[in-house]
């Protein structure tokens, strides 16, 4: 079967009200009706959607819109995109989710810096209120519900915006994705109803029928070494020192890297965390800059002392959050993915991406390679996060399934 039969018959896979695509076709107008018409079939009440930032996304948003006019279509820029074919770059993924099986309600927030916990009360309350109005599961949905969030990822605003929404959420729990843009560092952004936005954030809420579990989980084991954080700016994520010296330098002593060796692909392979309790937390760094200091993709301060982590297997840790998942939820149809970019480049590195997509299709996952993951409050770096969504519950089995 070719690439393009197997693409096609995999995303037109429509089981219980979920649908999943992907396009590698770089004309945004085809890339778009592919899309169409693979989830079409699920009549979805929602289409989320992650894409390169090749696409020329004035006329991607067109296309879109065209095609679902009357429906919450929502989406960001990538860092690779995770597609039924598995991984891909320069592509578009896309998934479909029922009206049958799913109610959403969905709001843009803008101007991330503004937004306050007050802000995030308000906003949660008004939105929890529409969900039930439309709710496919009896009141009270709390249990039958999950949020979802994705967020410019070069907005330095994940950290408080997480944690406001986390708050007022309750029991809800909250998974989500950093927007990327193929690691140029330039520009990234979310997609709401019919245009691109920077500096802003989707939020969404989802009532369903399905069994689900929520999760994120990274394969890393700590090593010897340690760095202080001796001088930051934590508001631009900016270490300058770590031990009190230059903080490029410390970095590539400890793992025995020269400075013209730091690259993302470095970074990628010679992680840090944190700890904090009985967790290992990674702190992901972004780039080198001119004055040795370096660039983190999550918050960092001063005092912070980091742990020099190994991967001691990306593979057969992956090939078990599906096993731990299926025990969970049964035989998943969809699990929404945010795979963090650096994990990306570990598969690269070791060329495992023909093993690690065959995992992704089996499983079904669509998503895409991100600049950070959300879990609740907390948002974190090199993990694999996101929500595996299973068959309808017992006590909501719908009468008529489609085929």
């Amino acid at each position: 079967m070719s690439r393009q039969q197997a693409q096609l018959a995999v995303a037109h896979d429509v089981v219980s009200g979920v649908a999943r695509a992907g396009s590698e076709n770089q004309d945004p107008v085809k890339a778009a009706a592919e899309i169409y018409r693979a989830l079409a079939p699920c009549e979805p009440t929602c289409v989320v959607f992650y894409c390169c930032t090749r696409y020329p996304l004035e006329l991607l948003s067109r296309e879109l819109s065209r095609y679902f006019p009357d429906i919450t279509v929502i989406g960001c820029t990538s860092a690779g995109e995770i597609t039924p074919l598995g991984y891909c770059k320069h592509s578009i993924s896309a998934f479909g989710l029922s009206h049958q099986s799913f109610a959403v309600e969905s709001v843009l927030i803008e101007n991330l810096t503004a937004f306050t916990k007050n802000d995030a009360d308000v906003l949660v309350a008004s939105m929890m209120d529409n969900l039930r109005k439309k709710a496919v599961t009896p009141t009270p949905i709390d249990k039958h519900c999950f949020a979802m969030t994705l967020l410019d990822g070069l907005s330095i605003r994940e950290e408080q915006v997480i944690a406001a929404l986390s708050t007022s959420l309750h029991e809800v729990p909250l998974v989500g994705g950093s927007a990327g843009d193929d690691q140029h560092f330039v520009d990234t952004q979310v997609f709401y109803n019919g245009k691109f936005y920077s500096d802003a954030a989707v939020f969404m809420l989802v009532n369903t029928t399905c069994m689900f579990e929520v999760f994120s989980q990274h394969h890393l084991a700590p090593q010897q070494e340690k760095l202080v954080v001796t001088q930051v700016s934590p508001n631009l994520r900016v270490v300058q020192e770590f031990n009190a010296e230059p903080a490029a330098l410390e970095y590539c002593r400890i793992n025995n890297l020269k400075l013209e060796d730091l690259n993302p692909r470095t970074f990628a392979m010679y992680p840090l965390a944190v700890q904090i309790g009985d967790h290992l937390y990674i702190r992901s760094i972004q780039q080198v800059n001119d004055d040795l200091s370096l660039t983190f993709f999550c918050a960092i301060d001063a005092g912070v002392v980091l742990t020099q982590m190994t991967s001691p297997g990306l593979l057969s840790h992956t090939s078990m959050i599906f096993n731990l998942l299926e025990e969970s939820v049964g035989e998943i149809q969809l699990l929404i993915g945010f795979d963090c970019v650096h994990r990306r480049a570990e598969v690269d590195e070791y060329q495992l991406e023909t093993e690690m997509s065959a995992l992704y299709r089996e499983h079904n996952v669509i998503g895409f390679n991100t600049y950070g993951e959300q879990i609740n409050g907390l948002h974190l770096n090199h993990t694999f996060t996101g929500v595996a969504i299973g068959y309808p519950r017992d006590e909501f089995q719908p009468e008529h399934t489609y085929s």
